[in-house]
């Protein structure tokens, strides 16, 4: 389960900004995961909430928010193949400020892995890995494995016998955690694992022209009971799709003629948003069904507004999400906000610029004065901020001169 992250100096992102997945509710059940740890002396029990929607205009900076976890992902997933002196991708400094262009960027994670928390944190320049720790909470108190500050690496608890040996191997541009994994740690290689479970799909991913072939290819992968519930799903949200199959190039879908016969057609014959569809569904159930978290950026596109709050409700539903999955997306549909989604306070994040550039981003918890209530028209009144502001009258005339001119 995914408590934390944070990030700071990255990108659009100057001072640290906190996607939080803690209920700051705990007296309201809506839409949150119990998990308890039985041998914990402090905090007991650890909750969760079960989906968080990022609203704000563009160019506020939600996909860097989202940017900055796929990226850092990707680093913990990749960091052992550096070689001496290659170049750290993940450092990307907010550039407005001079100063701190020769600061590190950080990034920090928390995860319940068997109902123990961990806190798992990096810094890196362009070239090397400033600072890593990694720290656990075996019954409930704070409990160093490792901490590192360039090349210094110290063990906490754990690591006896091959410490020393995983230190002498990791160079300045690799992740002490990726090593130690790698070398078949479980306390490293529990972490490490847990934090490339999480699923995410940026932009660039999700909308590029190699995602629906690519996903739709994943239905194949489950079971045939599996396949039977994706089918009576994808039947259900009124695709006009009466069966599909997986064929050489890719998946053949079937309607029915004037006849009721089966009609063969291309996958490429279908909308862009049943393809989507398609595409998406396996991944939705794949994260119910292990207690996966899936992170997507602008996920209504494509999607009708009736079909993304289906999907969402998912999420939700304690009698569905059984396994603690999560679900986190940036989106500009604001009918996801609806009184009918019953989302809390905690699970709707507003990001904006301030006059510096920089991105800032609160709860709607976080605003003094508002409680529960109908979230989508607050926030189109612009009660809640996290909206464009737009000079409509000033283009306007100037529009009007520049026609008649």
């Amino acid at each position: 389960m995914l408590l934390n992250f944070r990030i700071t100096n990255f990108r659009s992102i100057n001072e640290t900004v906190e996607l939080s997945m803690i209920p700051s509710d705990l007296k309201n059940p809506v839409n949150r995961i119990i998990k308890t740890n039985p041998n914990a002396t402090k905090n007991k029990d650890y909750y969760g909430l079960t989906s968080a929607a990022i609203y704000g205009p563009n160019a506020s900076g939600k996909s860097n928010i989202i940017r900055a976890l796929d990226d850092f992902l990707d680093f913990v997933s990749n960091s052992t193949n550096n070689k001496p002196n290659d170049i750290l991708n993940l450092y990307n400094p907010f550039k407005l400020i001079n100063a701190n262009l020769k600061k590190p960027c950080s990034f920090s994670i928390d995860l319940l892995i068997s109902k123990i928390l961990y806190e798992y944190s990096i810094e890196v320049n362009q070239k090397e890995i400033v600072a890593e720790s990694l720290f656990f909470y075996p019954k409930g108190i704070k409990v160093k494995i490792f901490e590192r500050k360039g090349q210094r690496i110290e063990k906490g608890n754990g690591y006896e016998g091959v410490f020393e040996t995983i230190k002498q191997r990791t160079t300045e541009n690799q992740l002490f955690l990726s090593k130690s994994a790698t070398e078949n740690v479980v306390f490293a290689k529990n972490v490490y694992n847990k934090i490339r479970e999480i699923n995410i799909f940026t932009t660039e991913v999700f909308h590029g022209n190699t995602f629906n072939e690519h996903f739709s290819d994943m239905t194949f992968q489950f079971n045939e009971n599996g396949i039977v519930l994706i089918k009576s799903l994808i039947q259900k949200l009124d695709t006009q799709i009466v069966d599909f199959k997986q064929a050489e190039g890719g998946i053949k879908t079937f309607h029915l003629n004037d006849k009721n016969d089966k009609i063969e057609f291309e996958f490429e014959d279908e909308s862009s948003g049943t393809q989507r569809i398609i595409s998406f569904i396996p991944l939705v159930l794949m994260a119910l069904k292990y207690g996966e978290v899936l992170v997507v950026d602008e996920f209504e596109r494509s999607l009708h507004p009736e079909i993304a709050q289906y999907i969402l409700g998912f999420f939700n539903d304690p009698e569905v999400n059984t396994k603690g999955a999560q679900f986190i997306f940036a989106t500009h549909d604001t009918t996801l906000l609806s009184p009918e989604n019953n989302m809390r306070r905690d699970q709707i994040n507003l990001v904006e610029k301030n006059e510096k550039g920089e991105t800032e981003m609160f709860a709607v918890s976080d605003i003094k004065g508002i409680r529960e209530g109908n979230y989508e028209k607050w926030y189109l009144e612009g009660r809640l901020g996290a909206v464009p502001t737009i000079a409509r009258e000033t283009f306007r005339q100037e529009l009007i001169d520049f026609i008649n001119s």
